[in-house]
């Protein structure tokens, strides 16, 4: 119980302290929540998109999950990505990762079939399809390297999105990035992928074809 109390003194106190500084403060968020960006990103304690980017209370619509996973299979990821793109209107989505990843460590480490091992799946497709490239680093390496390619995987799932594309579609402003954050130095770093436009997205989809050789 003392965490709770600890939490509800500290919210008393920051609920005061934005009334005195601003008595029309919750009345005007109250109203309607305007964001500027959706942020997927991990679960981890560690990571709180507030504390990171520190942008103002109520500028972004956050979705969590364990490894930062956008699968494009599940309702939740779907229902979030929808309501922030059609509803919200963001222009940014980010994909924020994170060195040091638990989900990322427990998918190179083992499988199953409790849910947290089918949710992790998802990561060791990832690994398959770069597994030469990730077998030839020693494992703190190849953990980091994997965080990366998670990182793009679910960008280009997010892009792959008839919600993403329809919104680009139709004229809509919409970015999609892909961060990574250093917990050793506390940095985000830009990854070097993202999209402005389904004409970007495009652009890269042909660029991968004959990439691959397909």
């Amino acid at each position: 119980m003392s965490v709770i109390r600890d939490i509800l003194n500290f919210n008393r106190s920051w609920a005061e302290s934005k009334r005195l500084r601003n008595p029309d403060f919750f009345s005007r968020m109250a109203e309607k929540q305007k964001p500027r960006l959706l942020w997927l990103g991990c679960s981890d304690a560690r990571v709180g998109p507030d504390k990171l980017t520190g942008l103002p209370y109520g500028s972004i619509f956050v979705h969590r999950n364990i490894a930062n996973i956008f699968a494009t299979n599940d309702l939740n990821c779907l229902a979030v990505l929808e309501y922030a793109v059609d509803e919200l209107r963001v222009p940014d989505i980010v994909v924020c990762g994170h060195y040091g990843c638990g989900g990322v460590k427990a998918a190179l480490e083992h499988s199953g079939i409790q849910p947290i091992d089918l949710w992790l799946d998802q990561i060791r497709f990832i690994y398959n399809r770069h597994a030469a490239e990730l077998d030839a680093l020693d494992e703190e390496q190849k953990a980091r390297r994997l965080c990366e390619y998670n990182v793009t995987a679910q960008v280009y799932n997010i892009c792959r999105s008839t919600i993403v594309r329809e919104a680009w579609k139709r004229g809509q402003k919409l970015s999609v990035h892909g961060l990574i954050y250093d917990m050793h130095n506390g940095l985000l770093m830009p990854m070097g992928i993202e999209f402005h436009s389904f004409e970007d997205w495009q652009q890269e989809r042909l660029a991968s074809h004959f990439t691959n050789g397909a």
